[in-house]
């Protein structure tokens, strides 16, 4: 008999990942799915929303380091060199999210 699983553990499948970077295989292990069953809900789950609004500004003024704003649903973040990339990422994600 094939195992059930419910919708909200589908839906947690799917977020993790989306927002963690981890393969399917590797989610689908950790919550106990098969690797086909998790393929599938990926593959049938409504696209990922694309940010509303992303701009990446420039931001000479601020001084001589080279520095890049981002701005993202009304937020703006300021990036020294050396960010972190995947933060960034999962900050921009979040905040699209959130009506402006």
């Amino acid at each position: 008999m094939a195992k059930r699983h419910t919708a909200r553990k589908r839906a947690k499948l799917i977020e993790l990942v989306r927002t963690s970077g981890t393969s399917v295989k590797a989610v689908a292990d950790e919550m106990g799915v098969s690797v086909s069953t998790a393929y599938l809900w990926m593959r049938r789950a409504p696209a990922a929303p694309k940010p509303t609004f992303a701009k990446v500004v420039p931001a000479s003024s601020l001084g001589a380091t080279p520095r890049l704003m981002v701005k993202v649903s009304g937020a703006v973040i300021q990036l020294e060199p050396g960010f972190d990339a995947e933060l960034l990422r999962q900050v921009v994600s979040v905040l699209s999210r959130v009506p402006s």
